[in-house]
């Protein structure tokens, strides 16, 4: 069925990449990361196996495979395809020169992208004309001059930018280029060998989503606005914005420009003239090709199907010999570079296809985003996902105490959906609320159309039963069992504006705002139990107090007087003792902190 022949660095894995690790190692010596030959697309939250889930499935939606062949409504609210990039400014973003790459060759020119080679079909000149034509066409649908390009930042620029693609998310998806211990000298368990190092970057190029040469790619100045906004131009939000500030976009893409650069300075384009005609004609030539399947240009003329409609898919036939699945597709068909395991996986997702028409069950719609998104490079969820250890390295932490993996990695996810309010999972997920400012990584926005319900789907998928009713307390006894003279919790936690008198982690303030009363009782009770790992004590061990001079030592009186205490906020009087300790952060502080 698949044929046996192999590109060179082929993977045999659901994820793609699978380059030979000698091979991405001189890559990385020689400073390129513009690959030789195609490899299929990398998906790593494909292969954590998450039960009940079908990894065809997601491929579908990937793949766009829908836009082409059509499904019915249940079929195609399930797969929830994402939308493809948005071309209507591509010709101010791109260089003609890449846009000419890119079209002629997709497959190589950013090996393992999702989007088919499909002028595969024509011949060679037919072939060249349409790559003309469709770049004429793209670069006039922006008669506005190109992004201008940013102020010369010099070294220091690039130094900043070199610490942010390794600090605040970027290689949690994407592969570093340099060790952990390189850039962040007091990296704590990051292999020191040189062989190993050499390795870990190969394996981590492997796994990763291939960068191109970026100065080819984007006209000056884009790829900072690009970085600054991704959802404008991607809104599939896969990659999200990971809140860069002005300063920081350009000194990213600084970084990002030289060190996926190769031999020579980037191509000119000053010499480009557009030609109307062959922009008339690649503007036919964009409906004839089906490519409005994908990409909306708002432009009925552009949308014109082509004359030689795909079958919808509920009438499709995986095993068809010129179809998209075959080892040589033929002339209707698109021309996708996939590992045979993804050939197989979407196979039987279509033999299976009847399962497609059913509604996803909560837990299935919280995992298809998760993984969808690859939330599960930063969190884990039932055990399944999270940073690997090679990447666990670039995870940092901006607090100079020695906090643990608490204080560098992300929270798991597992139960989610009952520790945390809903209106404050929407914060976080659409409005950059965060109570972390000691993680140096940074949680991406990927917009509320992606994200906007998934605080509801947790709360649906993550139910606990029987839940317990919320106490009455008495919140003046809760205020001194929270400072000095109870459990001591000012120590390691601030209140509002006043810093803790130690460490100051999360916001007592904020406690009650945050979470679920029965999430809450149950961590005090037994915190390594709900956040394996944890530092916070356990100041209940065996549900017995370690204070008996408040509320005669009861412990479910004393759980309901905390909480009682932190159910107001930053309006309750400060616990004793903390306003003996640090004076008040001066300004206020924003409302969702």
């Amino acid at each position: 069925m698949e044929s046996r022949k192999q590109h060179p660095g082929q993977c045999r894995g659901l994820l793609g990449g699978g380059v030979c690790a000698l091979a991405v190692a001189m890559v990385l010596v020689l400073g390129g990361t513009l690959w030789a030959a195609p490899r299929p697309p990398v998906f790593p939250a494909l292969e954590l196996g998450w039960e009940n889930f079908d990894p065809g499935e997601r491929l579908l939606a990937e793949l766009h495979c829908g836009a082409c062949h059509t499904a019915t409504p249940a079929v195609a609210g399930r797969l929830q395809t994402p939308p493809a990039p948005d071309l209507r400014r591509a010709g101010a973003r791109l260089r003609p020169e890449f846009l000419r790459a890119w079209l002629a060759d997709p497959l190589s020119t950013k090996p393992g992208t999702t989007m088919p080679d499909v002028l595969g079909r024509l011949s060679p000149d037919e072939r060249s004309r349409a790559v003309e034509e469709l770049v004429h066409y793209l670069v006039s649908l922006s008669p506005e001059p190109a992004p201008a390009a940013p102020p010369a930042g010099g070294s220091l620029a690039v130094r900043q930018g070199r610490v942010l693609y390794h600090q605040v998310g970027c290689v949690a998806c994407h592969a570093p280029f340099e060790p952990a211990a390189a850039v962040f000298p007091q990296s704590v368990g990051a292999p020191t060998d040189p062989d190993a190092l050499r390795y870990t970057l190969a394996r981590l190029q492997e796994t990763s989503p291939a960068l191109p040469e970026l100065a080819a790619k984007y006209r000056p100045g884009a790829l900072a606005q690009f970085l600054a906004d991704p959802l404008a131009v991607r809104p599939a939000g896969r990659m999200p914005s990971l809140n860069l500030t002005e300063a920081e976009a350009p000194a990213l893409a600084a970084y990002l420009n030289g060190v996926t650069a190769r031999a020579g300075p980037a191509t000119d384009t000053t010499s480009f003239e557009l030609d109307p005609a062959l922009a008339r004609r690649g503007h036919r030539r964009f409906g004839e090709l089906g490519c409005a399947a994908c990409h909306d240009l708002g432009d009925p003329a552009s949308a014109a199907p082509p004359a030689d409609r795909a079958p919808p898919l509920d009438a499709l036939n995986p095993d068809a010999p010129l179809g998209c699945l075959a080892p040589a597709p033929g002339p209707r068909a698109a021309r996708y570079f996939l590992s045979p395991e993804q050939r197989d996986a979407l196979r039987a997702t279509l033999r299976g296809r009847e399962r497609l028409s059913r509604a996803p069950t909560p837990v299935e719609r919280v995992t298809h985003t998760l993984v969808a998104l690859n939330c599960t490079a930063c969190h884990s969820r039932d055990g399944l996902g999270g940073p690997s250890p090679s990447r666990a390295d670039y995870f940092t932490s901006l607090s100079e105490a020695d906090l643990g993996d608490e204080g560098r990695l992300p929270p798991h996810l597992s139960g989610v959906g009952h520790k945390l309010r809903a209106d404050w999972l929407g914060q976080v997920l659409t409005n950059r609320a965060t109570v972390r400012p000691y993680l140096a990584v940074r949680m991406p926005q990927f917009g509320a159309a992606h994200v906007g319900a998934l605080a509801e789907q947790l709360r649906a998928a993550d139910t606990w039963s029987p839940t317990p009713a919320v106490p009455e307390g008495d919140a003046e006894a809760g205020r001194r069992l929270v400072g000095t003279g109870g459990y001591g919790c000012i120590q390691c936690h601030r209140w509002g504006p006043y810093e803790a008198l130690g460490t100051s982690v999360m916001d007592l303030a904020q406690m009650a705002r945050r979470l679920e009363w029965p999430w809450f009782r149950a961590y005090l009770l037994d915190p390594t139990g709900l956040r394996p790992g944890t530092r916070m004590p356990a100041f209940w061990p065996e549900g017995r107090a370690t204070v008996p001079t408040i509320l005669e030592g009861d412990t479910e009186r004393q759980l309901a007087a905390i909480w009682a205490y932190l159910c107001r906020g930053r309006e309750a009087e400060p616990p004793p003792g903390m306003q003996e300790g640090r004076p008040p952060t001066p300004g206020p502080l924003p409302d969702y902190e």
